[in-house]
């Protein structure tokens, strides 16, 4: 451990008591995986410290594989956080002290962050943690359907809805409504979890169809038809076409919808061809 590390895990520490953290996490590559050669996951190891009382702390320390991101991408440490939850290691409302090393490919020396486990999130990693899927898309994505149910649009309420899936798998069941508003620009400017594009969105979220999404983030198109047989989809009654047809597509696929009552306030989303997940608009 150099001396970066080493000050920032007593920062962490000290931080910790400070704020009354549940728990500390440290992630961080093994010297002899460092030097590995798959260009796209890595091999980590992940450390959960737990106050047992003042000043003493629990260690619980397992090997795990993460996808490489770009650098500067937190992506990687919430995929871990999200494995922390599925393995119960951290739960709903817990607050956490993170910290990783240089070897993570961060860009930086090493990183030290405080994330509160709320809802949303507790949300997403326990019910759509998924290896095709980027964890940052999802929540981009359910954050701006939140605000499109509770503003609408120019006073008027709107309804749509969001696919996210492998583009090969999911545009075969899509037909466009309308010119692609999205075709022709470079991918980088098309991504979902970009705040930029974000007023881009709602405002083609007033017109008829459904946006489509590739794992990586990119917005594929808007005004999209989703041409399927929903007949098959067991949902309660009161659902309309926009749900059936999207719960049919994560049905037959395995993409994720997330879809935006017309009538306002509620987002719901869908997994395997039912509903997983049912928010309110954020207020």
């Amino acid at each position: 451990m150099n001396i970066i590390e080493e000050s920032i895990g007593q920062a962490a520490t000290q931080i910790a008591n400070d704020i009354r953290a549940d728990c500390i996490v440290s992630i961080g590559r093994e010297e002899t995986s460092v030097v590995d050669q798959d260009p796209f996951w890595m091999d980590i190891m992940v450390t959960f410290f737990r106050q047992v009382k003042k000043g003493v702390y629990s260690k619980l320390q397992y090997a795990t594989k993460v996808k490489k991101a770009e650098s500067s991408s937190i992506i990687p440490i919430k995929e871990v956080l999200m494995e922390g939850i599925n393995k119960k290691y951290i739960t709903y409302g817990e607050k956490v002290v993170c910290v990783t090393s240089e070897s993570m490919g961060t860009g930086y020396k090493g990183m030290l962050f405080i994330f509160d486990v709320d809802k949303l999130f507790f949300d997403i990693s326990k019910h759509l943690s998924a290896d095709n899927i980027n964890a940052d898309t999802i929540e981009a994505t359910i954050k701006i359907a939140q605000e499109i149910a509770r503003e609408g649009r120019e006073g008027k309420k709107v309804g749509t809805a969001f696919i996210i899936g492998e583009r090969n798998k999911i545009i075969p069941y899509l037909r466009q409504l309308f010119l692609n508003p999205f075709r022709g620009y470079p991918e980088q400017v098309r991504k979902i979890t970009d705040p930029a594009i974000k007023e881009t969105v709602k405002e083609f979220a007033q017109l008829e169809g459904a946006f489509a999404i590739d794992v990586d983030g990119t917005i594929l198109t808007s005004g999209a038809y989703i041409n399927i047989n929903a007949e098959s989809v067991n949902l309660p009654l009161g659902f309309g076409t926009r749900h059936r047809n999207c719960a049919a597509l994560t049905q037959e696929t395995d993409a994720i919808a997330i879809v935006v009552s017309a009538s306002g306030g509620t987002v719901r989303v869908f997994k395997n061809g039912k509903p997983i997940i049912k928010l309110e608009a954020e207020g």
